[in-house]
């Protein structure tokens, strides 16, 4: 198969940029081909849309291996499944799940993130507090291993919850068995409510998490850093809505010649309109609930040249005082943030290097031309591993390798199954280079 001279690639948030090579792949054959000939010290790695954040969908003088043509999904009515291969985005699957009424159980605040990089990423959303990660609801993972031999992982397997979460480092995921959830529309009813402080929001998520199944919070991180914003609690609907079939893509942003639109007056004048906007109350398209973040293409690009980062953590439960430290900081640089988002999680997956864990998860995105921000980060990440938090690895492009072990503390134990799966260390990124990950 033909392999593409080396080019410049970038993660989701334009902040880090890396040099290599690119395969298409469209059959198992041509895969196990590129693994068999392979004779790079820098390795391969399967990757899906580069929506992950910094670095761990790069592979510097390494080779990159495109799944998209693993696109294929066969849907089960009577079981209520669904096999789909890697390169399936999450939009795609909700498109055919919803021709039959059914729905993923988990899905991210995009569509724009294929099967593989669920697996990889394990990712979360606004219903974890019920249906936990994507893991949760899968049945099978076929995976190519750095052997080329074909397995299909259950959660039965050590090496089915080493794949789950494992950043693509243990293989090739070809194809996926996922459990689809029943509906009787395609609409989620929804309700939101404006807190006056971060107090207030937290006690407003706790006492809706047997009520609602989805619930997340927009937190404004601008002004006086309070911690006001918008709650948003919704269920399942039961009245059907009109969907655009451009509601998961949205118009694009154009190129803005490389320009910062992120300051803390633009900031500050956004989120004033979005604590202000009328409040939702009734049925709302599901697609739009879920994806608020495809509304505009392309809106990285209003960070400019200098790119942004995204900052997510984890923290348990009876430890919110780390947000009154967060916050006092983020006001002193005068770092403000227009996506602020809060949501609780409920129990964590058997996954080593999985995410989401019983807490409360906050996540913040930042230009990286904001003075003083690494510096401020570095301290931050030290009194987070202190309080028992974590980051989230799959959009992480900054913290420091000798906190991983604190922050999962079962990495060793993913080191030893991994390195069973791939023992010449045939998958490799620019980020388990940077965390010392394998």
């Amino acid at each position: 198969m033909q392999i593409n001279s080396p080019q410049l690639t970038s993660g989701w948030g334009n902040n880090f940029h890396s040099l290599s090579s690119r395969a298409a792949a469209s059959t198992v054959e041509q895969i196990q081909e590129l693994v068999s000939t392979s004779k790079s010290v820098r390795g391969l790695l399967p990757i899906g849309l580069h929506r992950s954040y910094g670095d761990s969908a790069l592979n510097s003088g390494g080779t990159l291996i495109d799944l998209a043509a693993f696109n294929g999904i066969s849907i089960d009515m009577q079981s209520r499944t669904a096999v789909v291969g890697a390169g399936v985005t999450v939009a795609a699957l909700e498109r055919a799940a919803l021709e039959k009424s059914l729905f993923p159980p988990v899905v991210p605040g995009t569509g724009f993130v294929t099967m593989g990089g669920a697996i990889a990423a394990d990712i979360h959303g606004k219903s974890h507090h019920r249906t936990g990660s994507f893991s949760q609801c899968v049945r099978r993972i076929t995976l190519m291993l750095a052997s080329g031999g074909i397995v299909n992982l259950t959660p039965n397997d050590p090496e089915f919850w080493a794949t789950v979460g494992g950043l693509g480092l243990t293989g090739v995921v070809i194809e996926i068995e996922i459990e689809l959830h029943a509906l009787q529309s395609n609409s989620v009813d929804v309700i939101e409510h404006r807190v006056k402080n971060l107090s207030e929001m937290i006690e407003l998520l706790n006492r809706s998490d047997n009520d609602y199944e989805h619930t997340v919070a927009w937190i404004d991180l601008s002004g006086d850093y309070r911690g006001r914003g918008v709650v948003s609690l919704g269920n399942y609907g039961s009245t059907p809505v009109k969907a655009k079939e451009s509601e998961s893509t949205g118009p694009s942003l154009p190129s803005l010649a490389g320009k910062n639109f992120i300051t803390p007056l633009t900031v500050s004048a956004f989120n004033e309109i979005w604590y202000r906007k009328p409040l939702k109350d009734g049925a709302v398209a599901l697609t739009k609930y879920m994806h608020p973040l495809d509304g505009i293409s392309h809106w990285n690009r209003i960070y400019g040249d200098t790119g942004f980062l995204q900052y997510q953590f984890v923290i348990d439960i009876g430890k919110e005082e780390i947000f009154d430290r967060l916050f006092r900081g983020l006001r002193d640089l005068k770092a403000a943030s227009f996506l602020g988002v809060l949501k609780k999680f409920g129990n964590a997956s058997q996954a080593p290097l999985s995410f989401p864990r019983s807490g409360w998860t906050l996540t913040l995105d930042y230009s990286m031309a904001v003075p003083g921000l690494e510096q401020f980060l570095r301290g931050f990440d030290e009194e987070l591993v202190a309080a028992g938090g974590r980051v989230y690895l799959i959009k992480d492009s900054r913290v420091s390798p000798e906190l991983i072990p604190l922050m999962y503390p079962q990495i060793n134990q993913w080191r030893d199954i991994r390195r069973t799966m791939d023992p010449t260390g045939l998958w490799q990124s620019d980020q388990a280079r940077r965390l010392h990950l394998c």
